[in-house]
């Protein structure tokens, strides 16, 4: 009976031992089958950008670093982001040629989610030889650990006197009037929420520099913020002036930028009107080449198969 019993115990603790061990085996080989595939493709992508880098900017980057170390540290990170923009969205420039290419100029347009606009316009212009500013919010200029970054890649929080100076030196100065609200408040309706600031005209008007409007389209679709309400999300953000609404992304949708005509003002206009003729003609850029509401969906549908269809039926 004795020894019976034991075995019994000897048996019971064998199986469940090996249960256990069964369960982690089945557990942490199907994670490693899911992540695997995963940590193969980025790697796969990675060395697709590496290469279109070299492909693409290989004699730029190589003279940054001739000059100065941070010089080709600015230049290979914006090769990196402008070989990313054209593999994950496809990203397209329709309109840079009404940029002045001699005087400076206030970018102005609708504020994305997260702003992939601004970051692959401003490596185009770094690669390209042009200087531009982005005016960033001071929570992420001071944010800690980035503020050198913020500075290689000549981002200010933007006062007015800063602004002017930038301009009157001929930059080109990217500005989104919406701001952090308008990026975390905003939806698929590309509604613009600016709350009627002219900070901005006041800039381009004692500059006396003209105002390009802009608007990204899709800009939404590739990145969304998550808003439970929209009232609870405002009414959380006006208290604590911080982004801490959630977003989703970042989805390979197709995405072009479109910049407007260069519209110029006398000095004596008054900043409120010059502030409402910008507002218009970027709602103009929001209803001429986006679909509202925006859908990731139907995004994804139109690049990948629609063009693969239309492509397939024109052979």
């Amino acid at each position: 009976y004795f020894i019976q019993s034991n075995l019994r115990v000897m048996s019971f603790e064998f199986f469940s031992t090996m249960w256990d061990y069964s369960s982690w085996a089945i557990k942490w080989s199907t994670l490693l089958m899911l992540v695997t595939p995963l940590v193969l493709i980025i790697w796969f992508y990675v060395m697709g950008i590496a290469a279109h880098v070299y492909k693409w900017r290989k004699q730029e980057v190589y003279e940054a670093f001739n000059d100065s170390f941070w010089d080709g540290f600015r230049m290979s990170l914006a090769a990196i982001m402008e070989a990313q923009g054209k593999i994950w969205h496809n990203f397209e420039f329709e309109g840079l040629n009404n940029l002045p290419k001699k005087t400076g100029a206030l970018l102005v347009g609708y504020h994305g989610a997260l702003p992939l606009d601004t970051f692959y316009f401003l490596a185009h212009s770094l690669l390209e030889g042009r200087k531009v500013k982005i005016v960033v919010d001071r929570f992420l200029y001071n944010a800690p650990g980035l503020r050198l970054l913020m500075k290689v890649f000549n981002c200010t929080p933007g006062t007015i006197d800063g602004c002017v100076s930038a301009l009157r030196k001929g930059e080109l100065l990217v500005i989104y009037p919406g701001g952090l609200r308008e990026s975390l408040l905003s939806d698929e309706n590309y509604e613009l929420i600016w709350h009627a600031r002219n900070g901005f005209s006041r800039a381009a008007l004692e500059a006396d520099v003209p105002i390009v409007p802009f608007f990204t389209e899709n800009i939404r679709e590739a990145v969304r913020s998550v808003k439970i309400s929209a009232r609870f999300s405002s009414w959380l953000y006006e208290k604590t002036r911080l982004p801490i609404i959630p977003i989703i992304g970042i989805f390979p949708v197709q995405l072009k930028m479109h910049f407007d005509r260069p519209i110029y003002f006398d000095d004596e206009e008054e900043p409120r009107i010059v502030a409402d003729i910008v507002t218009s003609r970027v709602k103009d850029l929001i209803s001429t080449h986006q679909e509202v509401p925006g859908s990731i969906v139907r995004e994804l549908y139109n690049r990948f198969w629609l063009k693969r269809s239309n492509h397939d039926h024109s052979e």
